[in-house]
């Protein structure tokens, strides 16, 4: 298919070039895979059983059919989609869920030296160890019991302790004290201690909230996990996410005082699952202030052997005259690390002070076809899409449209506007393209 000529994205900086400014080097490699422990992803990627999750990053499910559709978005669209402004850094992907056609069309929006290089490993001919890269100094988003035999930024066994909720908190309670979970007052929380993106979280506000958290714990129970963090419930005043860089020892920006890259509203359910969030551009000066002496008291636990990207997530009380809780701890890349880079797309060029993310999920018979589809908002830089995956392919040659997944970024004046843009960008991925492109060749 044709593809319409694409405006190009330059980012403020990258990974790359912050962990370079920062003291953090080495020639790297990274890989932005999940784990799971109940789910064979692949003959050649199995289950997870050194570091395993409490809760897996989508909740656990025995249908084959849906088990097999996990694996195609997390094989897929998952990886890509952490990508985006890694730089100049080897990246290891895994076929043939991904290829480098499929990829090309998005990094190509990039200048080419903010691009990542796609290091692809087909998993039908050898397994996911990235063996053949030993050479560099392996990042990951998750550790695996394969990367025991690499050399890492951060050992995998630290990681794994330092971003479970653990790390911050010994106040924890057996799953199975059922007597406590009957009788402690609502409102109140309870977190497994390693799980993300707001699974494994329960907020007990009723009784029947109350009742459909035992059941959850029995479940957990019966599946290994021992202890959980039950916390006082906290009315929201603000909800944020601080995503920042520790530099290396004796840097200006080590542990003593990490850099601020962005701090971003986040997005939840009524449930207390993390969904995404936005970024308000014209606040972060302030926001960063309003943060920084919290950030510091927690940094300052980091072991000083760690550095690199991080986030924490901060909720501030309504009935506490503005008091800041870190309730959790991600020492790791996150899921909003790449509109921390765009404040030059949005806000400086076009006027657009607030961003916000999402994945998206359409038919269509080419994974490509997103660009037809989302033409003039894509050509005004308002919309900009930053991966794309093919989930099912089209059937007889393309006659019955397959499922896709796409990562994409959008801009506006306000929360509204926001809103208006999502419906829009929701309304033409479910109709055919709307206008008469002009012929651009690959």
């Amino acid at each position: 298919m044709i593809i319409p000529k694409l405006p190009g994205v330059h980012l403020d900086t990258t990974l790359a070039d912050l962990y370079r400014e920062n003291g953090i080097h080495g020639a790297f490699i990274v890989t932005m895979y999940c784990v799971f422990g109940h789910l064979d992803l692949h003959a050649n990627f199995p289950r997870e059983i050194t570091w395993p999750e409490d809760e897996e990053p989508v909740p656990f499910s025995d249908d084959p059919a849906e088990q097999e559709r996990l694996r195609k978005v997390i094989l897929g669209l998952k990886p890509l989609r952490r990508a985006w402004g890694l730089g100049n850094m080897e990246v290891l992907f895994f076929g043939p869920n991904i290829t480098a056609k499929g990829m090309k069309t998005a990094l190509s929006q990039l200048h080419p030296s903010q691009r990542h290089i796609p290091r692809l490993v087909d998993l039908d001919k050898g397994p996911a160890n990235g063996t053949e890269n030993k050479n560099k100094k392996l990042l990951f988003w998750r550790p695996q019991g394969w990367m025991k035999e690499h050399d890492c930024l951060i050992d995998p066994q630290e990681a794994y302790n330092i971003n479970s909720k653990k790390y911050l908190t010994t106040d924890l309670t057996s799953a199975s004290s059922s007597s406590l979970f009957h009788t402690r007052p609502v409102p109140f929380v309870v977190k497994l201690c390693r799980a993300g993106c707001g699974f494994g979280t329960y907020l007990v506000r009723n009784e029947a909230e109350r009742e459909s958290t035992l059941a959850a714990l029995a479940t957990y129970q019966r599946r290994g996990v021992g202890e959980v963090l039950v916390s006082d419930y906290v009315d929201l005043a603000e909800d944020l996410a601080v995503h920042f860089l520790v530099g290396a020892p004796g840097t200006a920006h080590d542990r003593e005082d990490p850099l601020i890259l962005g701090v971003t509203i986040q997005t939840l359910t009524a449930g207390g699952k993390w969904v995404g969030g936005y970024i308000d551009y014209s606040a972060q000066a302030r926001l960063g202030d309003y943060v920084r002496s919290t950030l510091r008291d927690t940094t300052r636990k980091l072991p000083e052997s760690f550095v690199g990207w991080a986030g924490i997530d901060i909720v501030v009380d309504k009935h506490r005259d503005g008091e800041q809780f870190v309730v959790d701890l991600n020492a790791r890349f996150t899921g909003s690390m790449p509109i921390c880079f765009m404040a030059g797309h949005f806000w400086e060029r076009r006027g657009l002070p607030l961003a916000q993310f999402a994945a998206f999920e359409y038919k269509a018979a080419h994974a490509d076809e997103i660009y037809e589809r989302l033409y003039t908002l894509v050509q005004s830089g308002r919309v900009v899409v930053t991966a794309t995956a093919t989930i099912d392919e089209s059937q007889d040659g393309g006659d019955n449209d397959g499922s896709h997944m796409a990562d994409i970024v959008w801009g506006g004046q306000d929360q509204g506007d926001l809103a208006r843009i999502e419906k829009e960008i929701r309304g033409r991925l479910g109709e055919k393209p709307r206008v008469q492109l002009p012929e651009v060749a690959e």
